[in-house]
């Protein structure tokens, strides 16, 4: 797991496409797999420090920024690890992005639904602020 605290690598977490300023954080971790986030949240519960999830930083509500405590980087969580295409089902880890879950999905004859504005954004947030964009089947 990387863990940054310099200004310089924290500068690209503390916005997102909303424009927002004012962003801050203590540091910036990039875990690789869930024991990792769970030992993350651990010390920040302990600590009383809060957490702020950073995805593709695509939401223009500013829900990416942080306002002080550790950003949780999402971006080397991005493996599809199954499709079942007789249970029409994908099992995703958040960092995944949307352009290329829908790609793997259509190799398999099927597709996921929601079609957001934005393909680059990653698929823990599309399901955590319920964003299904404006397609109509």
């Amino acid at each position: 797991m990387q863990v940054k605290t310099q200004l310089e690598d924290l500068q690209n977490y503390l916005t997102d496409a909303s424009n927002m300023q004012g962003g801050t954080a203590d540091k910036l971790f990039i875990p690789e797999s869930a024991d990792e986030i769970a030992q993350i949240l651990r010390e920040a519960n302990e600590n009383k420090i809060p957490v702020t999830i950073s995805g593709a930083r695509t939401g223009t509500v500013g829900g990416a920024i942080p306002f002080g405590g550790y950003v949780v980087s999402l971006e080397k969580l991005n493996k599809i690890k199954s499709i079942d295409r007789e249970v029409r089902t994908a099992v995703v880890e958040p960092g995944v992005i949307l352009a290329d879950l829908q790609k793997a999905v259509e190799a398999e004859g099927l597709f996921y639904p929601p079609d957001p504005t934005e393909w680059s954004c990653q698929i823990g947030g599309t399901v955590a602020t319920n964003a299904s964009g404006a397609a109509e089947f």
